[in-house]
């Protein structure tokens, strides 16, 4: 696919001044796009692929921009403590695509899935509207925790969450997001969701599951 948009864009080279390309680069080379030319060299090259350091088992289906839904959902009207669904830049696995067109809803029998967010130069997102703290991976955590939850896989599944970023993008620091500070950022958010209000069936399901999922993850 790479090579593919190389081509889109040298026949757009129609301009003799500049800009010599008939449409903005950063259409086609930015994060999504180059996400998913990754993810496509994955699938398709298997353990051969260059980029293969995270193989996927044959017959996974892959999927960008989908939504992994949030145990945080509104309660009622004008929760002040909810969030929407969480929309991943990449997601690979046992799963099929809701009535909502992107929803993800992983199968029961599920044994694999990966969920991947992808910056070029950007830092983390910091948090949402009513949980400024709550940072990109802890929320995509959890929600991937959820998905699985909701799933109640029948036997052994491998979960990964892989953030992919250029190695000179100075935003990001790795050593942060060990499993300690995502396990204290979801509590944190947990324990803010449900002291305002009646937690609600979604939230109670995930408060009792989401330890040992993160766990495995």
């Amino acid at each position: 696919m790479f090579q593919e948009l190389l081509k889109i864009y040298h026949s757009s080279l129609v301009n003799e001044g500049a800009p010599k390309c008939l449409f903005a680069e950063t259409l086609i080379f930015n994060e999504g796009w180059l996400l998913r030319s990754v993810l496509r060299e994955w699938l398709l090259g298997g353990r051969s692929a260059e980029l293969g350091f995270l193989p996927f088992p044959v017959g996974v289906t892959v999927y960008s921009e989908g939504q992994l839904y949030t145990p945080f959902k509104a309660r009622f009207r004008g929760d002040n403590q909810a969030e929407t669904n969480t929309r991943v830049d990449g997601i690979v696995g046992d799963y099929s695509i809701s009535d909502s067109k992107s929803g993800i809803m992983l199968k029961s029998d599920s044994r694999y899935i990966a969920v991947f967010e992808a910056k070029l130069y950007a830092p983390i997102a910091a948090g949402t509207k009513n949980a400024p703290w709550y940072d990109q991976v802890s929320r995509t955590a959890a929600c991937l925790s959820n998905s699985i939850l909701l799933a109640n896989p029948r036997g052994s599944y491998a979960a990964h969450l892989a953030v992919l970023y250029a190695e000179d993008n100075s935003h990001i620091d790795p050593n942060l997001y060990t499993k300690e500070y995502v396990e204290k950022q979801i509590t944190k958010r947990l324990q803010d969701f449900v002291k305002t209000s009646e937690p609600g069936k979604a939230v109670e399901r995930f408060a009792r599951g989401w330890r040992d999922v993160l766990d495995n993850l």
